[in-house]
């Protein structure tokens, strides 16, 4: 019966109670949700694809994220803070170029990334605090902090722009016409005098293109935004 005893002076009623777990740790956090949805990738995030990654029920999602939204923010806030991101180099031009190859990276490492970014109604929380780290490192360095804020954010979009126009050009059409045909298009509307430039621009944007654009902004911020020494 209830009352029998296992040989230690505790009932078996007793023993099974005490021997019973407390209660089970959670199943599924939101940083395991975010490693999930990095894992599936961006083109294929959905809440059930995720929880299947995770071999849990579909509405478990739910008591930690409210929709797919949160749930691309989730896995960008991580992507961001797993970045490895440069130390400050003592002067704001280094800095800016490798936080603008640093944004670059994540974008690369992650497809599907900057389509969801310009999707989003709202900046995921560890954007927000990266960008803001940008502003007042530059901050740090003798700008005031609108020049400083319209500087990092001229670099941030500048970054976030070309990388998805060179993603966009990659992808076929509906028509199936590709990047080096869209480029050929594209060039042929111009004329002949531009049209090898636009075919260079358009094919490489992602390289020497890219590059040169960032050297004109900042050479820009350093006219117009940056402290004048002396």
């Amino acid at each position: 019966m209830g009352g029998e005893q296992t040989g230690h002076g505790v009932t078996g009623r007793e023993w099974r109670v005490r021997g019973r777990p407390r209660g089970r740790p959670p199943r599924i956090t939101r940083p395991a949700i975010a490693d999930a949805a990095l894992a599936v990738g961006f083109d294929n995030l959905t809440l059930a694809t995720v929880a299947d990654r995770l071999q849990v029920a579909h509405s478990a999602l739910y008591r930690h994220v409210a929709d797919r939204e949160e749930l691309v923010m989730v896995a960008i806030d991580r992507a961001v803070a797993a970045a490895p991101w440069p130390e400050p180099a003592g002067e704001w031009r280094p800095d800016l170029e490798a936080q603008a190859a640093a944004v670059w990276r994540v974008l690369e490492r992650h497809p599907g990334l900057v389509k969801e970014f310009l999707r989003l109604t709202r900046f995921p929380e560890e954007v927000m605090r990266r960008f803001g780290a940008s502003v007042r490192s530059l901050i740090g360095y003798g700008f005031t902090a609108e020049n400083a804020f319209l500087a990092v954010d001229t670099v941030f979009d500048l970054t976030i722009d070309v990388f998805s126009r060179g993603k966009q050009l990659d992808a076929p059409t509906g028509r199936g016409i590709v990047r080096d045909n869209t480029a050929d298009a594209w060039a042929e509307a111009v004329g002949a005098e531009v049209a090898p430039i636009m075919r260079r621009a358009l094919t490489d944007p992602a390289a020497t293109w890219f590059d040169r654009k960032l050297e004109l902004v900042l050479d820009g911020v350093a006219a117009s935004l940056a402290p004048r020494s002396g």
